[in-house]
């Protein structure tokens, strides 16, 4: 790995230019200090670390680190009464870049039972991606209504394994640089193989903070990690394809309690290059909520 003072060879210069160069972290394994994107002077303006990046692109981030850094924004949005995200659908319009980032928030409907809020990203004046959400009125006195909705036996228990993305084939190989994400998040799964069509289960957790200097809330902690979802159950070839999801859809039942979450979920493409992932996601406690993204299949560009 190089000097965490050195250039970043996955972070070429001429991706930089104009810009102030992404915040550096310890790329082998995140700390529980490092975070995703550090908070610069100016109200609702990120600097992305080395570990917001993509897969797809060096150039881009990872859908997750811009769904949580989103939903961080929304989440931190002052209510009248106590209240919790329950919807959260994420628009990524194009590839959001490792430069400074601004947020803008605000209430569209600002009632006291429900709420619509909003969180638009952009890299100068450009709009990169947008994030809706409901959010409604919590009560602690209706728990006796609570749905009993433990583990499935799709789901079990967490793995005892840890696995290691950075260690994947298709990163020792050289086939894809190494996401900068991967070294944010740990994985664990039973699954050594995936078959077309059939469900997957996959156990990951956040091993840092969303924004530099903030413990993430159990909802920003989901929505950093469901990103996966677009993943999961999903049988291509990553060396020869691209699969870019440019939305996801969250529909909360609760909040995680446990750090771990397991995302159990299919992935299906249709003849004309367009595919969709669909996951239920459960704590260690129990369901949690269910997924849904739109996907774009494509041939990934060979490398020089």
């Amino acid at each position: 790995m190089p000097h965490p003072e050195s250039p970043d060879p996955k972070f070429p210069a001429d991706s930089q230019a104009g810009s102030a160069r992404p915040a550096r972290v310890d790329l082998d394994k995140a700390r529980p200090t490092d975070g995703i994107f550090r908070p610069l002077a100016e109200e609702g303006h990120f600097q992305p670390s080395v570990l917001s990046g993509g897969p797809w692109d060096p150039k881009h981030q990872h859908g997750g680190a811009v769904s949580g850094l989103l939903t961080h924004c929304l989440d931190r949005l002052p209510a009248p009464v106590p209240m919790r995200i329950t919807r959260l659908t994420i628009e990524m319009f194009r590839g959001v870049p490792l430069s400074p980032l601004r947020v803008e928030t605000r209430a569209l409907r600002a009632g006291k039972r429900i709420q619509s809020l909003e969180a638009n990203l952009f890299d100068g004046e450009t709009q990169v991606a947008r994030a809706t959400a409901l959010r409604m009125r919590r009560d602690e006195g209706l728990a006796e209504v609570a749905s009993k909705a433990p583990l499935g036996a799709e789901v079990a228990r967490r793995p005892d394994t840890i696995l290691s993305l950075a260690t994947a084939k298709r990163f020792e190989d050289g086939a894809i640089p190494i996401p900068g994400f991967v070294r944010s998040v740990e994985l664990a799964s039973f699954q050594t193989s995936v078959r077309e069509g059939m469900p997957a289960t996959v156990w990951a957790r956040l091993l840092c903070r969303v924004v530099e200097g903030v413990d993430p809330s159990p909802t920003v902690r989901l929505a950093t990690l469901v990103d996966f979802a677009s993943g999961t159950g999903s049988p291509l070839d990553y060396t020869r394809w691209t699969s870019i999801n440019p939305d996801l859809t969250i529909h909360v039942l609760r909040e995680p309690r446990t750090d771990w979450i397991a995302i159990h979920g299919a992935t299906h493409f249709a003849a004309d290059g367009i595919g969709q992932s669909s996951a239920t996601i459960y704590d260690e406690e129990g369901l949690v909520a269910r997924v849904e993204a739109c996907l774009l299949l494509d041939r990934r560009p060979a490398r020089e």
